[in-house]
């Protein structure tokens, strides 16, 4: 299951960076209304979410 599972992940994860990029830009330009912020809050915390899923799915290889 966990490989199905990272894929999903990583899938999500590339739908979700891709509609963060252009909220990110109109926010530095200062184009950016009140629902579209919500929206750019609301990506970066689901985007956190999917990596530390991830991260906790992937196994830790020993570097010692």
């Amino acid at each position: 299951m966990p490989p199905e599972r990272s894929t999903q992940i990583r899938e999500r994860l590339f739908y979700v960076e891709r509609h963060i990029a252009p909220l990110e830009w109109d926010a530095s330009r200062k184009q950016i209304n009140e629902f579209k912020k919500i929206e750019l809050e609301r990506l970066k915390s689901e985007r956190e979410s999917l990596l530390r899923e991830l991260k906790d799915l992937t196994p830790v290889e020993n570097t010692t």
